[in-house]
């Protein structure tokens, strides 16, 4: 495979591919991608879960994060083989049969996952409509924030021009668009907890943003 061939590759893994990963899934995917495309230029590799699992260096979903230069609890052998399960069933690995040596996987790239292509071609056509695109036009943005009198739709906080961003109520890895019916004015920390997620995702973290934004100010007053 040519030196620009994998450059673009990974070019769409980044834009095409990742929105569609939860983070373990990408972390996963990414590890096997190193190990067969940029290793030997192949499509497959062979490994142990236990060895994805000691070398994807991903740490326990339980507890707390570590702290900085506190060693890292490996993710375990069962939650690796539920998301590489998950990634073949989304079309972004095959898993093949499995010997001493370890499972052999094949990896496909963007342009041989059919989500891919359609997020492309979404994106694509989002570009050629700008007259109602109300994400990336700068006069249409101003009019989301006007409709919603510069207030964030999740917490409810009054936000200013400077800070005002704008969310996709569907995010665009699933499907969504720039049309006004499903952007909304967001403040900055609110953008940041529901992006790319669903609503009913992000909404645990948004309501614990909001109690601990009540919490300081109760106690500054």
């Amino acid at each position: 495979m040519k030196e620009e061939e994998l450059i673009q590759i990974c070019k769409d893994i980044s834009d095409y591919l990742a929105p569609l990963q939860a983070p373990y899934e990408q972390a996963i995917y990414h590890y096997l991608f190193r190990w067969s495309y940029l290793e030997s230029g192949s499509n497959t590799v062979r490994k142990g879960k236990r060895t994805i699992a000691a070398e994807c260096g991903l740490p326990s979903q339980r507890g707390p994060s570590p702290r900085v230069g506190v060693g890292k609890a490996k993710i375990s052998y069962a939650v690796i083989d539920e998301y590489i399960r998950s990634l073949e069933k989304k079309g972004h690995v095959k898993i093949g049969d499995t010997t001493r040596e370890g499972t052999l996987y094949t990896i496909l790239i963007p342009s041989q996952i059919k989500a891919c292509l359609e997020l492309r071609d979404r994106r694509l056509k989002s570009k050629n409509i700008s007259d109602i695109d109300y994400f990336n036009n700068p006069e249409n943005r101003i009019k989301i924030f006007e409709r919603d009198n510069y207030i964030c739709h999740y917490c409810g906080q009054k936000v200013k021009e400077g800070n005002a961003t704008l969310d996709h109520f569907i995010p665009t890895s699933r499907g969504g668009d720039n049309s006004k019916e499903n952007l909304v004015t967001s403040c900055l920390e609110c953008n940041s907890i529901k992006s790319g997620k669903s609503y009913e995702e992000a909404a645990p973290a948004l309501l614990e943003r909001m109690k601990e934004r009540l919490r300081r100010q109760n106690s500054n007053q």
